[in-house]
C-alpha cells in the first residue's frame, strides 16, 4: 500500500476513535434501544391475555396506601417486584392526572406498560353477573380518545398503538385490607381491557418512557366518563 495512503487512513481512523473514547471517558451517555413485542406472539411464553391478568392480580394485591398506582416519585415502583424472578417489571399507570416517576429496573428484565387499561371487579360492581362486567370494561375502552407512547427518542401514535388492545377473560383476583378503589377485602372475579404494551429485555443503561391517553365515555353506566393521564418514567438499569 502506498505510504501515504496508510497515513491518511491512520489519521481518519484515529480522528473517528479519539472522540468516541473522549465522550465515554467523561460518561456521555450511550443512547439505547428498545423494542416491543407484536400482540399477537408470546412474550416470555405467556399470551398478552395472560400477562394482563397478572398485572391486575398484582396492582389488586397491594394496599392503597402503598400501591405504585398512588406513587408520584417511583419509590413504590418496584414493589414486591426486585426480588421476583419473573421475567417482567410491571410499571403502573397513574389512576388519571400527571405523574413523573424515576424507578430502577432489574437487568434482563420485560416491561409491561399500561398505556390505558381498566379492570371491573364484583368488588367495585357488585351483584351483577360476569357478562355485565364484560359490557363495562368494553364500553370504557370504547370510549378512548387518544393514545400515546415514547421510548427515548421512538414515538407511537394512535394509529400504532389500536393493535394493542387486550380484553380479558374473567379471572380471580384478591383484595387485600385497604384495598385499591375502595373495594372490600376478599377474593373476586375480575374483568379487564385496555392498551397494554410489553417491551423486549431491558440492558444497561437509561430509558424515557412516556405515555399518555385519554377517554370520554358517554352515560350513566360508565367507570369514568372523563379520564386523562399523563406519565412518564425515567428507567434506570445498573
Amino acid at each position: 500500500m502506498n505510504p501515504t495512503i496508510s497515513l491518511v487512513v491512520l489519521i481518519s481512523v484515529a480522528l473517528f476513535t479519539i472522540p468516541y473514547i473522549f465522550s465515554l471517558s467523561f460518561g456521555e451517555e450511550i443512547p439505547v434501544t428498545l423494542g416491543i413485542f407484536d400482540p399477537k406472539t408470546k412474550p416470555y411464553n405467556l399470551s398478552f391475555e395472560d400477562h394482563v391478568k397478572k398485572y391486575w392480580q398484582w396492582i389488586i394485591s397491594i394496599p392503597s396506601d402503598v400501591s405504585p398506582v398512588n406513587d408520584k416519585t417511583g419509590d413504590r415502583c418496584g414493589y414486591d417486584q426486585l426480588n421476583s424472578t419473573f421475567p417482567v417489571f410491571y410499571l403502573s399507570d397513574a389512576g388519571g392526572g400527571k405523574a413523573e416517576r424515576t424507578c430502577k429496573v432489574p437487568l434482563g428484565k420485560g416491561l409491561l406498560i399500561p398505556l390505558m387499561t381498566v379492570e371491573v371487579s364484583d368488588k367495585e360492581v357488585p351483584n351483577v353477573p360476569i357478562e355485565d362486567l364484560h359490557k363495562i370494561a368494553k364500553k370504557d375502552q370504547d370510549s378512548v380518545t387518544s393514545l400515546y407512547l415514547k421510548i427515548n427518542d421512538k414515538e407511537y401514535l394512535f394509529e400504532d398503538l389500536k393493535k394493542y388492545r387486550t380484553h380479558t377473560s374473567d379471572f380471580e383476583v384478591h383484595f387485600p385490607k385497604n384495598a385499591i378503589f375502595g373495594a372490600s377485602e376478599g377474593n373476586s372475579k375480575a374483568v379487564a381491557d385496555g392498551y397494554y404494551i410489553i417491551t423486549q429485555p431491558v440492558t444497561k443503561g437509561k430509558y424515557s418512557i412516556e405515555f399518555k391517553a385519554s377517554l370520554i365515555c358517554p352515560g350513566t353506566d360508565c367507570l369514568a366518563p372523563n379520564f386523562a393521564q399523563d406519565v412518564k418514567y425515567n428507567i434506570i438499569v445498573e
